[in-house]
């Protein structure tokens, strides 16, 4: 099988956001990080955060679906760490990188299956997910479930 290939075209606009065209979508993606919680935009590090999430959660459910196991809903709350976040605003003094240096996920499973399956459905998920495979090589990478019913 040939490689397969992804892209995106990314432009800059002059409020300090960027377009992000895929396909015949597009979506926007502010500063790299900010400290500023009332920041109207969604970071490059959220945006990455989300994903992660996304991957594992759209991913959960399609393999169950697969496996006729039947899972009501699943959620993920994602954090991420950064080595040290003072290496961005340039304060003098400050050593380490920009990096992101941990990402946790804790994945909440709701569904009347037994542990066993969903079990099973969540390590093929892993086992598959881009996202999951790809970070780990990078950062430490903290994943767990919680199965409620």
């Amino acid at each position: 099988m040939d490689e397969l290939r992804f892209s995106a075209r990314v432009t800059s606009r002059p409020d300090g956001q960027a377009d992000v065209r895929v396909r015949k979508r597009s979506f926007e993606v502010g500063a790299p990080l900010t400290f500023d919680n009332a920041y109207d935009g969604i970071t490059a590090v959220e945006q990455l955060l989300g994903s992660l999430g996304a991957d594992l959660v759209n991913g959960l459910l399609n393999r169950a679906k697969k496996r006729r196991v039947e899972i009501d809903s699943a959620e993920a709350t994602v954090e991420g760490e950064l080595d040290n976040a003072l290496m961005y605003l340039d304060v003098v003094g400050e050593k380490g990188t920009t990096a992101i240096k941990r990402i946790s996920v804790r994945l909440y499973v709701s569904t009347f299956a037994t542990a066993e399956a969903v079990k099973a459905v969540w390590a093929e998920t892993l086992q598959r997910s881009p996202l999951a495979n790809t970070l780990k090589r990078a950062v430490k990478l903290d994943i767990s479930m919680k199965i409620a019913i």
